[in-house]
Order: C-alpha cells, then structure tokens, then sequence
C-alpha cells in the first residue's frame, strides 16, 4: 500500500487500513519509530473516562450498598490516579 505525504506534511490512511487496526473517527492510533527509518502503527486502547464509566458499572454491578453517583465517580477517579 502506498501513501503520498502532503504538503502539510500528511498521510491519509485509507478506510480499510483503519478498519484492519480496528480504529474509528476521533480514536487514536501508536506510532513507534524502528531501527531503518521503519514505523509500526498500531491502534491504541482507548480509556473510557470516569464520568462515561458510571453508567455502564450501574448497570452491570448488583449491590446492596448504596453509594451516591459523587462517591462512585470519586472511587473510579481514584482508581486511575493509583493506577
């Protein structure tokens, strides 16, 4: 496959690259520089925020314990500070 750099100093992938790196509009992609003036692309993982977390943890998670939507966020926040 062959790209032309633009005179922005561009390339433009074509959709089937993106779709093989299983990457979509707005997400990000990893570029590494190898030894020969050689590159690998791949996609890369995509952290969901806390706040877009809540939701999908209030409908996967059953408890008895009762937490406000502010301590669940603190408590996931936090979990990605320490991480």
């Amino acid at each position: 496959m062959e790209m032309t750099l633009t005179a922005r100093g561009r390339f433009t992938f074509n959709k089937s690259l993106m779709e093989h790196l299983g990457v979509k509009v707005g997400e990000k992609v990893s570029v590494k520089k190898l030894p020969g003036g050689k590159i690998e692309i791949e996609a890369q993982k995509n952290k969901i925020s806390p706040e877009m977390l809540l939701p999908t943890l209030r409908s996967i998670i059953k408890t008895d314990i009762k937490l406000s939507d502010d301590e669940i966020s603190d408590v996931i926040t936090q979990s990605y500070v320490n991480a």
